[in-house]
C-alpha cells in the first residue's frame, strides 16, 4: 500500500520535472540534441572501458559500466519527456546547461523512484515520505536469503554479460506483422548501416613511449532509412515515436533497448554503437514482441517450452538417463515437465521460459513464477524415490536473492539450459555448484545491502535495507 503522503511526493516531483525549462525547446531540436548527448556520453564510457583494459583496472571497469548504464537510462527518460512535454514549434532549441541539468540529475533517480513505487504495489518494499524534510525513504525489508549482499555483488558483475536463450525459429510469428526471421534480417541490415556510418577510430596509449592502440570506432548519430520491404514493421516497433507516448506506452517502455531508434521529424535516428551492440544478441527480441503484440506472442509461446523440453531430453539421454516428458501423477493430479531416472537416482525438472526484465516490477513477476515452480517441484519430490532431486530450469535466468531464499529452504535450485550438462553429470553436486556461482558460500551472514542516497528535484531518496519501523 502506497500512502497519500508518498503519492503527494511523487506528484510534486513529477510537476517539478514538467516545469524544467528544457521542455520549452522546439521538440525536434531537443530530440536531436538529446540523441547527440547520448552519443557523447557513450563515447566517454567507451574511453573509460579502454582505460580499464589498458591498465587492468577493475575500478575503471566498474565505473565505465555504471557510466554506460546511467547515460542510457538518463537519456531515454529525457527522450520520453521531450515527446510528452516539448512543443512542436518554439523559438529555439535547448542550451547546453539545460541538457546537462535534465539528463545528468533527473533520469536515473527518477527511474529508481518509478521502480520503487511499482515494487511497493506488490509488497516488495515500503515507502515513507517526510514532506517537511523533502525526503522519500524506501525500506527494502532486510535480509531474506541470508546471502543477499553476496548475491547482489555477484549480480552486479555478471548481469552485463548475461544472455537469454530465446529458442525461436525464423518461422515463428512473434507478432502479427513480423516473424523471428524478419527480426533477425532487420538487425543484420541495420548493423551493416551502423558499421558503415562509423569512419573515425579512437586511439589511445598507456604512456608517452607506449605504442598507440586502436580502441574502437567513434560512435556516430546516423539517420536510419526505410528498411527493405517486409521489415518496416520491425523498425516501427523498435522506434520511439510520438504515437507511442500519446497512446500510453511511456510506462511500458522501461529501457532504451525497447526502442533504440528515435523518430525526429519524418526520420528515425540512432547511435551506431548501440545498434551494433544489440545486433549481436537476441535477448530483447521477445520483449519487443510482447510490448507490441502480446496476444500473438502468447499464441506461439508454447513452442519455446517444447523446445526447452526437447533440449532437456537430449542432454539427459546423452548422459545415459531415461527421460520422460510431461509425466502425469495421480492422487492428487500433478504434471511434471520432465522426469529423469538413472540407476537409483530420480531428477524432476520444471521448466520456466522467461523474458529479460528491465525493472524490479518485472523481476518480481518473473520471480513469482519461478518461485511457484520451486514450490511445485518441492511438493512432488516426496512422491518419488527418497533421494529424488528437483531443478527449475529457465532459458537464461539464474535466480536472485528472493528465489534463492526459497531454493535454500527446499533444496530445489534455479538453473539455466546451459547448466543441464552439469545437472546430468552430477545432480547431487549441482546444487553446490549453482549456489557457489550465485555467491552463496559458508554460513549466512545477514549483512544488509549498504544504504544508498540520491537527490531528485529537491527531494532526497534514501534506500535502506531494513523493514519499515512500526
Amino acid at each position: 500500500m502506497i500512502s497519500e503522503q508518498v503519492r503527494a511526493a511523487e506528484s510534486d516531483i513529477a510537476e517539478r520535472i514538467r516545469q524544467l525549462s528544457i521542455w520549452k525547446s522546439e521538440k525536434n531540436l531537443l530530440l536531436r540534441a538529446l540523441v547527440d548527448f547520448w552519443r557523447d556520453g557513450l563515447e566517454l564510457a567507451y574511453t573509460r572501458f579502454a582505460h580499464a583494459a589498458m591498465f587492468q583496472s577493475s575500478e575503471s571497469f566498474e565505473a565505465a559500466k555504471a557510466m554506460e548504464h546511467e547515460v542510457n537510462t538518463r537519456v531515454f527518460w529525457c527522450l520520453k519527456w521531450a515527446l510528452e512535454y516539448a512543443p512542436s514549434s518554439a523559438a529555439a532549441g535547448p542550451t547546453v546547461e539545460e541538457i546537462v541539468d535534465a539528463v545528468v540529475t533527473v533520469g536515473v533517480p527518477y527511474q529508481l523512484l518509478v521502480d520503487a513505487l511499482k515494487f511497493a504495489t506488490v509488497g516488495g518494499n515500503e515507502l515513507d515520505a517526510d514532506a517537511d524534510a523533502h525526503t522519500l525513504t524506501v525500506y527494502e525489508g532486510g535480509s531474506i536469503s541470508g546471502y543477499d549482499h553476496a548475491i547482489v555483488e555477484v549480480a552486479h558483475t555478471s548481469l552485463l554479460f548475461h544472455q537469454q536463450t530465446p529458442l525461436v525459429e525464423d518461422s515463428d510469428q512473434l507478432t502479427t506483422n513480423w516473424t523471428a526471421g524478419d527480426y533477425r534480417r532487420y538487425w543484420e541490415w541495420l548493423a551493416n548501416l551502423a558499421k558503415e556510418a562509423e569512419t573515425e577510430t579512437i586511439l589511445a596509449q598507456a604512456g608517452p613511449l607506449a605504442p598507440r592502440q586502436r580502441i574502437c570506432k567513434r560512435p556516430v548519430v546516423f539517420e536510419v532509412p526505410e528498411p527493405p520491404f517486409g521489415l518496416r514493421s520491425v523498425q516501427q516497433d523498435l522506434t520511439l515515436t510520438q504515437h507511442k507516448i500519446d497512446t500510453g506506452m511511456k510506462w511500458k517502455l522501461a529501457e532504451w533497448q525497447d526502442c533504440p531508434l528515435v523518430q525526429i521529424g519524418p526520420h528515425a535516428y540512432s547511435v551506431s554503437s548501440i545498434i551494433q551492440a544489440l545486433s549481436g544478441v537476441e535477448d530483447y527480441m521477445l520483449r519487443i514482441a510482447v510490448l507490441n503484440d502480446r496476444c500473438q506472442y502468447e499464441r506461439i509461446s508454447g513452442l519455446r517450452e517444447e523446445r526447452m523440453l526437447a533440449l532437456c531430453k537430449s542432454v539427459f539421454e546423452t548422459a545415459s538417463w531415461t527421460f520422460e516428458p510431461h509425466l502425469l501423477l495421480n492422487d492428487p493430479p500433478r504434471e511434471i515437465d520432465g522426469y529423469a531416472a538413472r540407476g537409483e537416482q530420480d531428477v524432476v525438472v520444471q521448466l520456466k521460459s522467461t523474458l529479460r526484465p528491465h525493472s524490479p516490477w518485472e523481476v518480481y513477476k518473473r520471480n513469482s513464477d519461478v518461485i511457484d515452480g520451486i514450490k511445485h517441484t518441492a511438493g512432488v519430490l516426496p512422491r518419488f524415490r527418497d533421494n529424488a532431486l528437483g531443478f527449475v530450469v529457465t532459458d537464461g535466468y539464474e535466480g536472485d536473492y528472493l528465489t534463492w531464499a526459497e531454493s535454500l529452504s527446499s533444496r530445489v535450485p534455479v538453473a539455466t539450459l546451459q547448466d543441464l550438462s552439469v545437472i546430468a553429470a552430477d545432480p547431487v553436486g549441482a546444487f553446490r555448484y549453482l549456489a557457489s556461482r550465485a555467491g552463496i558460500e559458508g554460513k549466512p551472514t545477514h549483512d544488509p545491502v549498504p544504504e544508498r542516497v540520491i537527490d531528485l528535484c529537491g527531494w532526497t531518496l534514501r534506500l535502506i535495507d531494513t523493514a519499515k519501523p512500526v
